[in-house]
């Protein structure tokens, strides 16, 4: 009998719920320890650098795909989930206010760095994904400058062979002055990271009120040099889009082993000169 399939919705209520459970019983717990005079900041210290290292593995998951240790999209929730839930940890352990020394200071920094960019990266992730989907193939990041290069050659070579089999220069004159620039690289990154197709259809305009004055062979090298910015606009659409999914580790990643490191020295200084009860 085949397996009932959890959709995104439930499993999102149901991991949240779970959290949610875990963050309750974790805060009686921390309340408990406090209440019997204990030093709650020691088990919220050590809880917290657990979390921390598990939440550090993801990364190492991701590199060690072929082997057997659970499924990558189970490995993202227990990240996600426990990164929330260390958000709760963390404010425990500070006393919900800012740190007094510098060494505690630098380390709540790292932490608001790893966490922050963690979420902004939950975000990103999941709407610009959606966005590639709907709109652009499947293609490497770093392909993209030199799929670009070979559209930047054919548009060239259009214009070129308009100028020479024509005898007019209408279209070599309209690629040197809208889109020699067009193809030279990447363009309209903050546009295509709001959905916006704004430039494009702008440029699209331009080669329509251009095809006016073309002759019927004349049209034949425009509808290649319009199949051509199409195609260069996906690119661009994927480069924009592509780049910050990726750009967002980046700072994710060192802020997380660098708040390890100083979590390490923070506990070494700890044990030296305090105490544990």
């Amino acid at each position: 009998m085949a397996e009932p399939v959890i959709t995104f919705a439930k499993r999102r209520w149901r991991n949240g719920f779970i959290t949610l459970l875990a963050g309750v019983a974790y805060l009686a717990w921390h309340t408990a320890y406090d209440v019997s005079l204990y030093q709650s900041a020691f088990l919220s210290g050590w809880l917290l650098f657990a979390a921390i290292l598990v939440l550090a593995l993801y990364n190492g998951r991701k590199k060690l795909s072929m082997v057997p240790m659970g499924t990558a999209s189970s490995w993202l929730q227990v990240h996600i989930y426990l990164g929330l839930l260390t958000v709760l940890i963390f404010a425990l352990h500070v006393d919900w206010r800012i740190p007094n020394g510098l060494l505690e200071r630098i380390l709540a920094l790292f932490f608001v760095a790893a966490a922050g960019s963690g979420l902004i990266g939950i975000y990103i992730a999941r709407r610009y994904a959606r966005m590639l989907t709907r709109r652009t193939e499947e293609v490497v990041l770093e392909r993209i400058p030199q799929f670009i290069a070979q559209l930047r050659q054919q548009a060239e070579a259009v214009a070129l062979e308009s100028a020479a089999e024509t005898g007019s220069s209408t279209i070599a004159d309209f690629y040197g002055g809208q889109l020699a620039d067009y193809f030279a690289r990447p363009r309209h990154m903050w546009l295509h990271l709001q959905g916006s197709r704004r430039a494009y259809f702008a440029l699209m305009t331009e080669l329509t009120s251009m095809t006016r004055y073309l002759n019927d062979q004349e049209m034949i090298q425009a509808e290649k040099l319009r199949a051509l910015v199409e195609r260069k606009n996906r690119l661009d659409y994927a480069h924009a889009l592509q780049s910050v999914l990726k750009a967002w580790l980046f700072v994710h990643i060192p802020a997380t082993y660098g708040l390890i490191l100083l979590t390490l020295l923070h506990l070494l200084l700890v044990y030296s000169f305090g105490g544990a009860r």
